[in-house]
């Protein structure tokens, strides 16, 4: 589905659950705005409807004009329940436009019949159940869906605390695991191409044992933000640098060294306090899906070539690996004496001289070989 419809789709469901408080109510007041409330959920999901089937609704169609629109693309099935829910456009008519209240009796049965509607039409229309449809499905899989996933669960299950965390988390493996310094405490084991991306958008001040022994006192301080570069990366993504901060701000700091490692989660009091917990998390969790989500379309929208692996085969064993495509620059490795053929992704003329020089990306398994191959070395 298309961002325009799910976002409808979920404006549907916000005001059905505003409308429930409502509704549940003896006072006519609170019934009239319960009703009002009611029929936009079911008209703007209707509109969302209507998009995905191409339905032609205008601007100025009412409101049992929709079913005969929809149900047309339909055909042979029809959406249910058009009768009670023409009941309900005409209660919110008369609250609204000629401030007639409603009866108790007149709205008895109207969340229920709205509740079957919707999830009566998400298997027919979009053949996904209401109340799994979410922005989420947008994003593209990994950590980060998995996170947000659980983020929604978990505030359906009023568990607003770990709403903030998986939010955080979600935060931490798309953006923050970018400015971890951690890989810098003993730079001599900073072998293979894997370990050299680690921590690459941190300042360089703080990518240095001497920083790190005097200035990280807790696990959560091995992330150091270069702030311009951050900056940048949002604006750039079309992110909202806004958003971004507020959700740093009201999530706790937490730390994983890699995939393998245990979240670190920092238990700050003011964050995971109850007062007012609902309503931050519920913040947090619409902010963070669509940094997210708007990270991940511009990423689709960025156009590179299909991505392959390039291979050559060795023909000295043990052949050097040069920091630069020049002979004799520095060695910063060797390929292991049972290793091949090693992936590579480019040659260039040397920097200085004459010859090639293969530029080698290998990841596989244990062996990480970044750097380059003198031609001479291969077959």
């Amino acid at each position: 589905m298309r961002k325009s419809i799910i976002t409808k789709i979920l404006l549907s469901r916000r005001l059905y659950q505003i409308s429930l408080e409502n509704l549940n109510s003896d006072n006519e007041l609170s019934l009239s705005i319960g009703v009002i409330l009611l029929q936009d959920s079911v008209e703007i999901f209707l509109l969302a409807a209507a998009e995905h089937i191409d339905a032609d609704v205008g601007n100025n169609t009412n409101f049992n004009k929709y079913f005969d629109l929809i149900n047309k693309k339909l055909y042979p099935k029809e959406l249910p329940f058009r009768f009670r829910l023409n009941s309900l456009n005409k209660l919110r008519v008369n609250a609204k436009h000629y401030g007639l209240s409603p009866s108790k009796s007149e709205t008895t049965g109207l969340l229920e019949t709205v509740k079957e509607f919707f999830e009566e039409v998400s298997l027919q229309v979009f053949e996904k159940e209401f109340v799994t449809i979410s922005l989420v499905d947008l994003i593209n899989e990994g950590e980060a869906k998995d996170y947000l996933t659980a983020a929604e669960n978990d505030f359906s299950n009023g568990e607003y605390v770990n709403v903030l965390i998986n939010c955080r988390k979600a935060i931490y493996v798309e953006i923050e695991s970018d400015y971890d310094i951690s890989p810098y405490i003993d730079e001599s084991e900073r072998k293979g191409f894997a370990l050299m991306l680690m921590g690459y958008k941190a300042p360089f001040y703080a990518r240095n044992k001497k920083y790190i022994n005097e200035n990280v006192k807790e696990p959560t301080d091995f992330i150091v933000y270069d702030h311009d570069t951050l900056d940048m990366d949002l604006l750039r993504s079309g992110m909202s640098r806004l958003d971004y901060w507020n959700v740093w701000r009201l999530t706790p700091s937490l730390y994983r060294k890699d995939k393998g490692s245990d979240w670190i989660v920092k238990e700050d009091f003011r964050k995971l306090d109850e007062e007012g917990i609902k309503d931050r998390a519920e913040y947090v969790l619409d902010s963070t899906i669509n940094l997210i989500l708007t990270k991940h379309l511009d990423l689709k929208r960025s156009k590179t070539p299909d991505y392959r692996k390039y291979f050559v085969n060795l023909k000295n064993e043990s052949a050097p690996i040069y920091e630069k495509a020049d002979n004799k620059s520095k060695v910063i490795g060797t390929v292991p004496a049972s290793c091949k053929k090693v992936f590579v992704d480019s040659k260039v003329s040397a920097l200085n001289g004459d010859g090639l020089f293969w530029h080698v990306s290998h990841l596989e398994g244990d062996l990480h070989l970044y750097g380059y191959i003198d031609n001479d070395d291969i077959e």
